[in-house]
């Protein structure tokens, strides 16, 4: 806006010394900025805010935490922010939803958290893809049981039996993660498992998950992307 002198002047409110003063962002852009930039100083207190304005938690992971996940789910999709910095983002949404979680009741944890065991296949120790899926599912409601790198299909399957896991996820980067994966069905059908199996990784495709994998277990699922 143009002031009397014809210069632009400052969309910020002047204070008693008459000198500009910056109007501060949104709650939802700071949150929003938060997680693009992978920032987190500010994080508890804007979050204690958003509690006083949107009375609930599980609204402000459903409105404004997940619409800034989305925006960095577009920006790496366009090219224009790397993966450390998709690492960074989700470790920001992660500690959001910590914050977060005393506040949240009965009705918004519901009865009982649907349970995956997700896991880097033996042979293979490349997780920050399986990081990011595990971040974002617990964000979403799911309890994640995370067995971490190198973990071979007995251990993934006898703890998915032993906890009743609802899904069982798993990640490889190397072509000989192909390979194992194959294993998993394997052993899911030998066990008469029924149990989801999704797939990910760099070198998994849908084509591969449905020419080796499909014929092996009924209930296997590729998964495109973190």
């Amino acid at each position: 806006q143009a002031g009397n002198d014809g210069k632009k002047g400052n969309d910020g409110k002047k204070g008693n010394d008459g000198q500009a003063r910056p109007v501060r962002a949104s709650l939802e852009d700071r949150l929003k900025t938060a997680l693009t930039k992978g920032q987190s100083a500010d994080l508890e207190a804007d979050l204690k805010e958003a509690m006083e304005q949107y009375g609930s938690a599980l609204k402000i992971i459903e409105g404004p935490l997940m619409a800034g996940m989305e925006t960095v789910g577009s920006l790496f999709g366009e090219g224009k922010m790397f993966l450390p910095q998709v690492v960074k983002s989700a470790n920001v949404m992660r500690d959001a939803v910590s914050i977060l979680e005393p506040y949240m009741n009965a009705d918004d944890k519901g009865s009982e958290k649907a349970k995956v065991v997700i896991a880097t296949v033996k042979g293979d120790v490349h997780d920050i893809g399986k990081n990011i899926t595990g971040i974002v599912l617990s964000c979403n409601g799911f309890e994640v049981i995370d067995l971490g790198v190198m973990v071979d299909k007995e251990t993934i399957l006898d703890k998915a039996e032993e906890v009743g896991a609802d899904i069982v996820a798993v990640s490889g980067l190397i072509t000989p993660s192909l390979y194992q994966m194959e294993e998993i069905c394997r052993e899911m059908a030998s066990r008469g498992m029924q149990t989801p199996l999704f797939i990910g990784g760099a070198t998994t495709s849908a084509l591969h998950t449905a020419v080796k994998l499909a014929p092996l277990y009924d209930h296997v699922f590729y998964g495109a992307d973190a």
